[in-house]
């Protein structure tokens, strides 16, 4: 799979034409290769963004003192995830080699365990793996689409979106699995709701697979999105069981997509719109007083407050209200292009 990155200015250059991002805010490219399962997939990524600047403090400042501390410390949440992940699994292997199952019995999500109260593990089992392939696909899956969704969105609201991805695809398969004597082990939850949450944020970006290092298939974010869910639905309309936890895969990419509409990013559905409203509506509104302004006007006393404030502290900064001026700013303007 290769994944080709673009930068914010080109999916909302209507808006930003008569801007350019600040000198202080770098242009930082990797490339990887990894051979996925069967070694079928070629992935990269040339991504844009600046995840890993360190003269830029704003992200970090809204995160607690010893945790921020410890994140400017690996860089970002995304490589501080890794770390552990990887740290886990050489203690596994150890655990492994000596005989000693306590480590994943207690660690592991686990029916039976969750009924004897040991809560801690629908966070616990998103750090074990099955094997080397295991954590390699997840953590480089993070590593590609983690890193631009946290310095979107910061790393305070990125912790909470991958944590809670892993909880929710928890629960959701403890739902479905109460008698089960079968552990769970693995981010893959949490991974794919770092994936959805991405297909969310950019759902037009291109995104290239080449299939057995030879078939080059282009498509768009949300379509990768959707070839990602299918690839655990259609196992479980089928009743095939082959070892994964599709349930929990589902519910962490269904809490990936909600948590990203809840912070305000992209055209909310209807129906979400109506649950996120309903607080508002159960209050007592004072009536507006209409007042119409003119295209420029609104560019000069909405949109630019808003520019200054993404060149400062970064999009992450920006509050629910100001990403929805901006969201129907673009639409706005892609409209009268038509």
């Amino acid at each position: 799979m290769k994944l080709l990155g673009r930068s914010l200015d080109r999916e909302s250059s209507a808006l930003t034409e008569h801007r350019r991002l600040p000198a202080h805010v770098p242009v930082c490219r990797s490339r990887f290769q990894f051979a996925g399962v069967g070694e079928m997939f070629y992935f990269s990524v040339d991504m844009l963004g600046s995840w890993d600047r360190s003269t830029v403090g704003g992200p970090f400042q809204r995160l607690s003192g010893p945790f921020r501390d410890l994140v400017a410390r690996f860089g970002s949440v995304t490589q501080l995830i890794i770390a552990i992940n990887v740290i886990v699994f050489l203690i596994q292997l150890i655990c492994g080699a000596a005989n000693f199952p306590y480590f994943e019995q207690y660690l592991a999500l686990s029916a039976d365990g969750l009924r004897r109260g040991f809560l801690w593990q629908a966070i616990t089992y998103m750090f074990l793996h099955g094997g080397i392939w295991h954590i390699l696909i997840n953590l480089f899956i993070l590593w590609f689409f983690g890193r631009e969704v946290e310095y979107f969105i910061g790393p305070k609201y990125f912790t909470r979106l991958y944590f809670m991805a892993g909880i929710f695809g928890a629960a959701l398969w403890f739902a479905f699995n109460f008698q089960s004597h079968v552990p769970v082990i693995g981010a893959s939850a949490a991974v794919l709701g770092c994936v959805i949450a991405f297909a969310t944020l950019f759902p037009d970006r291109e995104v290239t697979l080449l299939l057995f290092f030879i078939l080059p298939v282009s498509l768009r974010a949300k379509y990768l999105a959707l070839i990602a869910i299918a690839f655990d639905v259609v196992p479980l309309l089928q009743g095939t069981d082959v070892g994964v936890a599709h349930l929990a895969h589902l519910g962490g990419a269904a809490f990936g997509y909600l948590y990203i509409k809840q912070l305000g990013y992209g055209t909310t559905p209807r129906w979400l719109s109506w649950f996120q409203n309903l607080g508002a509506r159960l209050k007592p509104r004072r009536r507006a007083k209409p007042r119409d302004m003119s295209s420029e006007e609104f560019v000069r006393e909405e949109i630019d407050p808003i520019l200054d404030k993404i060149a400062r502290e970064g999009m992450q900064s920006l509050t629910r209200r100001e990403r929805k001026i901006l969201e129907s700013a673009k639409d706005l303007m892609q409209k009268r292009q038509r």
